[in-house]
Parts: C-alpha cells; structure tokens; sequence
C-alpha cells in the first residue's frame, strides 16, 4: 500500500509540474506575440488586466490545468440516454470538448446544470488529437441522432469548449436545417484560428486551427450557422491558448469578452457559468438579431 501511495503521489505531482511548465511556455508565447503585434489602438492595450490580476490567472490556470489532468480517468464515465418528460421543456445539451482534452473537462459545468434543473446533460468525446475537425463533425452528427431516438428530443444544445466549437460549426454547416441544434455556446472557441504553440506542426488537427487554414476559410465561407442557430461565443481577453484573444470573436454570433481567465479556467468560472445558464434558458432569438454580430460585449 506504501508503494502505491507514493506512486500516486509522484503521478500527481508529475501532472501538477507538467500542468505549470505547460502554461509558463503558453503564457510566455501569449506575451511574445502581444511584443511583436502590439494592437493598432493603443487604448486596446490599456484596457489589459492588470498585472496582478493576470498574475492569478495565470495561477488559477495552472490549477485548473492540473485538476483537469487528474480529472481524466472520469471521462470513462457514460451516462445513459432517457426519454425526456414532457413537462420539462428543455432540450438536451450536448457537451463538446477541445484539443487535447476529454468529456471529463465538463464535470463542474454540468454539476452546476443539473443543480439548476437540466436532467439531460451528454459529453461527446471525438478525437482529441490527431484527428480531423470535420471527420469529428460526422461523429458528432452520429452522437445527437442517437441522442435524439433515445430521448424523442426534436433539437439539442451545444456547450462546446475551445476546438468543441469548431467540430459543432462543422457540423452544424454540413447538416444545415437537419442539424436540429437549436443554439450553439461556446467557450475559448478559436473561430478565427489561433496563433498559439508556433512550433506546434505535426498535428494535423492543430494546423486546421491556424489562422487562414484551409478549414477555416470553408467554416467561414458565407457561414449559415448563425442563421440556423442561436449562437454565442464567450471567450477571455487573457486566454493565452486562443492567440491573440480577439480571434474567438465569431463574426454573426453574440459575442461575450469576459477578463481575468485563462483558457481551461473557462470550464469552472461562475462568471461564466452564469453566462452559459441565461443563454441556454433564453427564448430562441429570431434568426435577424442572431445574425447582427457587432462588437463583444465585455464583461
């Protein structure tokens, strides 16, 4: 028993270093490319959070890194698909996970649901890495076609975190009005691509979230998902993965700048929560005030 306890011990200490090591190196890329691209607007620059407020961003994403990494032999956990009661009009939420990560990311997220009164809660998990965001969009349309038989749901909704976002836009886009996604929330999402991890090639996946990539210019392309969807897009004006941080602004969506957060912190902000929780209970938007996009609004 000895032996596994300090086995244990060193695992969690092997992924709280590798969790703080990965974020130095993200942060110190974040502020690379804020020297080397300072913004146009110098009021833009100002308007930063200041440095000890970034300093426990940084802290608080180092945290939310490790817990995460411990948190992942829970994403082994499936939850079961059941008939929804026709007194309770909300639709299924589907969760979508990013790059890298796994449905055990939305844990907290979905405690606070259901505490709130949403019974229907379903993690998707697609290829985290090394995969196609596209071919993770036909698993996604597999995912909430059986979602919809099992439950008789007409619709769903979307949290998607990060790339999740990009997966949902996929699919979303290659359905059309058979999607039967009703509204689309997403969380740290690179819409316009990302600019972080430069050296970062090999992954096939991560080069469909660069900026220009041929995947993002069809996403992009007379884009019908805000039309066929209610859609939001909350991010962090100090997420050091989404590089610059202005590139998860979705042009036709409603848009959301939160500050003070890193990018996985995202996942356990009460902030946002909050964010999340209005919009999923929203009355579905008429398609004209979905499509108007117009600056972020910051909270």
């Amino acid at each position: 028993m000895a032996a596994l306890a300090h086995i244990a011990m060193l695992l969690v200490l092997g992924i709280v270093a590798a969790s703080a090591l990965f974020n130095v190196y993200a942060y110190r890329g974040a502020a690379r490319h804020r020297r080397r691209h300072p913004p146009a607007c110098a009021a833009d620059g100002e308007d930063r959070t200041p440095w000890p407020g970034r300093a426990w961003a940084f802290a608080v994403e180092c945290a939310a890194t490790a817990l995460l990494g411990l948190a992942t032999p829970l994403a082994l956990r499936r939850r079961r698909v059941r008939p929804l009661d026709p007194d309770d009009p909300r639709p299924p939420v589907v969760l979508l996970h990013g790059y890298a990560q796994n449905a055990a990311n939305f844990l907290w997220l979905a405690r606070r649901l259901e505490r709130d009164g949403w019974r229907h809660l379903h993690p998707v998990a697609h290829a985290p890495v090394g995969g196609d965001i596209e071919r993770s969009a036909q698993r996604l349309g597999e995912a909430i076609d059986r979602i919809r038989r099992a439950s008789g749901a007409s619709r769903v909704d979307i949290v998607a975190h990060s790339m999740g976002g990009l997966v949902a836009r996929a699919y979303i886009r290659t359905r059309g009005g058979a999607s039967a996604v009703g509204r689309l929330i997403t969380l740290g999402t690179p819409h316009q691509g990302t600019e972080a991890f430069p050296r970062l090639r090999l992954d096939p996946m991560v080069v469909q979230m660069r900026p220009g990539s041929p995947l993002l210019a069809r996403l992009a392309a007379d884009d019908p998902v805000p039309q066929l969807a209610d859609c939001i897009s909350i991010y962090s004006a100090d997420d050091a993965v989404v590089v610059p941080p202005s590139r998860a602004y979705y042009p036709g969506a409603f848009n959301v700048e939160v500050r003070g957060l890193g990018h996985l912190s995202l996942l356990f902000s009460r902030r946002v929560y909050t964010l999340v929780r209005e919009n999923l209970a929203a009355e579905r938007a008429p398609a004209a005030a979905t499509a108007e996009g117009g600056a972020p609004w910051s909270r």
